[in-house]
Parts: C-alpha cells; structure tokens; sequence
C-alpha cells in the first residue's frame, strides 16, 4: 500500500541543524544527500521510498539520508524555481515507516545545482530547515508537501561526499 500523505511532528528545535548537502554522483547519476553524521546516536531503522525516492530514517524518525536515482539529466527544468527564501529550524520526526510513498515530482532550476520533490499539490504553510541545505515545507496538517536541496556539488567516485563526512569527523561510509 502506498502512503499518500507523509505525517510529520514538528517541535522546536533541541540541538543544532546539521550541515546537510546533497552530492550528485556522476557516474551513478544518483543524487546522494546527507543530513546528519553516521554515528551511534544516528543510525539507520527504517525507511520510506518509491521508485525514485529513497528515504533513511533512525529509531526516533529523523531523517538521515536521501537518494534520489534519477539521472540529472531527466530533471525537469521549472524556469519559476525559487527554494523558500525563508524557513526556520525545527525538531522533525517522521510518523510513517517502511511505507511505499507517492512518486514525488521531481524538479530543478535551471543550472540543477538544486532541486524540489514535490509529494503534494496542496499549497505549503510552513517552510522549516532540515539540515544547512535542504528545506522542508507542510500543510496546515503538518504533511509532507515539498523537500528542496539547494546547493547541489558533483561527486565522483564519491569523493566530495567522503570529504564532507570526514569534515564532520565521520568514519563509517554509508553508501
């Protein structure tokens, strides 16, 4: 059975906001985004994911790692793409788990150094910020409506993103 709105808890925020980017891998033409480091406190539970879309959370529903295995090359270019120019930072735990989710629509601005998911046509309320890069909007109801990563950087061979964990004083690969 496939989810058709993911539920959210959203609370103040208790700790810092990562510094969350996406990687695209250009030999997989995968997109890659980390959202907090790989530790004990953050380990990977479960998941949430459809064809494209792939989402890691841990035990307390946070989110921690996303793929999206859709070649740059067949994002669509939205020419009115603007990511929320305003979010503030939030505590969000995710209520769904290993579910099948509603294939979002998958779009980027025109240099596709950013690009939306977008689970729902009911327009945003709220704007929050996951991680350093990636911004989150909801309904009213707190579902799930879009998920943007801005400031999108080309991997190869998985470089700039073992580079990145290792900033963070990371270790253990994911992926």
């Amino acid at each position: 059975m496939t989810v058709k709105n993911l539920k959210l808890k959203i609370q103040t925020p208790a700790g810092i906001v990562f510094p969350g980017r996406g990687f695209y891998q250009l030999e997989e033409e995968t997109l890659y985004v980390q959202l907090a480091p790989f530790s004990k406190e953050y380990r990977f539970f479960s998941f949430l994911e459809s064809e494209r879309v792939h989402f890691d959370l841990d035990k307390e529903g946070r989110l921690l790692f996303i793929e999206v295995a859709l070649a740059r090359r067949l994002w669509l270019v939205d020419k009115d793409f603007h990511p929320p120019s305003k979010s503030q930072p939030a505590d969000i735990r995710w209520l769904n788990f290993r579910d099948k989710i509603t294939e979002p629509k998958i779009t980027a601005n025109a240099r596709k150094n950013a690009i939306k998911l977008l689970f729902s046509s009911e327009p945003p309320l709220y704007n929050y910020t996951l991680a350093d890069s990636i911004i989150l909007q909801t309904s009213d109801r707190l579902h799930l409506i879009a998920l943007y990563v801005i400031d999108i950087v080309d991997d190869i061979a998985g470089q700039e993103i073992a580079a990145f964990r290792k900033a963070l004083g990371q270790s253990n690969p994911a992926r």
